[in-house]
């Protein structure tokens, strides 16, 4: 007649942890060492040249469309890679920060009432005005001409 040997939780019995099973394996030397756990990668950061190099390639893209592939090529890094690394570094996307200098540009075009809202949009890069009008909408809570409206009369809550 065979043995009948019920198989319990180790907790419930008040028995050493399967961690502490193993290291006994180990010990008696049925069980080679455990392997290291895996350790948390490293985040990846751009060192400062890299970074200049990154945001003058993509400052001299300001007029046109914006290639990263074109950036992270030059670095010799995937496209993938350098967009993290350039969060983990920068503390935004590439494309966001991109974004920021154009309506920072925008802005400074802004200041000149006789420039229609539409060369400004072409000016920085923007397929057209209803583009540029969401861009920086989204940015800055308000339309590019409402917000050339508050700065020509004042209002201290917007630009300059």
């Amino acid at each position: 007649m065979d043995e009948y040997m019920p198989i319990a939780d180790a907790a419930a019995v008040g028995q050493e942890s399967s961690a502490s099973f193993e290291h006994h394996l180990m010990l008696d030397g049925r069980l080679e060492a455990l392997p290291d756990r895996p350790r948390p990668r490293a985040r990846a950061h751009l060192a400062p040249w890299q970074v200049k190099l990154a945001r003058d390639m993509m400052l001299t893209q300001m007029a046109g469309r914006l290639a990263l592939t074109d950036v992270a090529s030059r670095l010799n890094m995937s496209v993938s890679h350098f967009i993290k690394a350039f969060r983990e570094t920068e503390g935004v996307a590439p494309y966001h920060w991109y974004m920021q200098r154009r309506i920072a540009q925008a802005m400074t075009l802004l200041l000149d009432d006789t420039m229609p809202l539409s060369k400004v949009a072409d000016e920085c890069g923007f397929a057209d005005q209803s583009h540029f009008t969401k861009a920086f909408t989204r940015l800055l809570g308000v339309s590019p001409g409402r917000w050339r409206r508050s700065v020509r009369s004042g209002y201290p809550g917007f630009g300059g």
